[in-house]
């Protein structure tokens, strides 16, 4: 759903981009975390990203373990530290509750 809104997925979702946008946009940044989310704010703004209706297979562990309601707080205030300049190393440190 938020995917759907925003047209920024990311986490575990499919991504898929022919090379040359891959290489113009430089791919993906070296980061602990919050790489894959770094890449669609670039692509986002080098055009319209579309949602596909395709499905995948992804692991929903960490989803059955934490819950709904914790892991999407959790994961937004991953988001918001990275807004607010929080190193990456960090964020991957509370991410993995560490």
């Amino acid at each position: 759903m938020r995917s759907q809104i925003f047209s920024i997925p990311y986490g575990y979702q499919a991504i898929f981009v022919n090379t040359s946008g891959f290489r113009e946009i430089g791919g993906f940044t070296n980061l602990p975390i919050m790489e894959d989310f770094e890449f669609m704010q670039k692509l986002n703004k080098r055009g319209k990203i579309f949602i596909v209706s395709a499905k995948v297979v992804t692991s929903i562990r960490r989803w059955l373990k934490l819950g709904v309601i914790k892991t999407t707080l959790i994961n937004q205030l991953i988001i918001l530290g990275y807004y607010l300049g929080v190193p990456p190393k960090k964020l991957a440190q509370w991410y993995r509750g560490k």
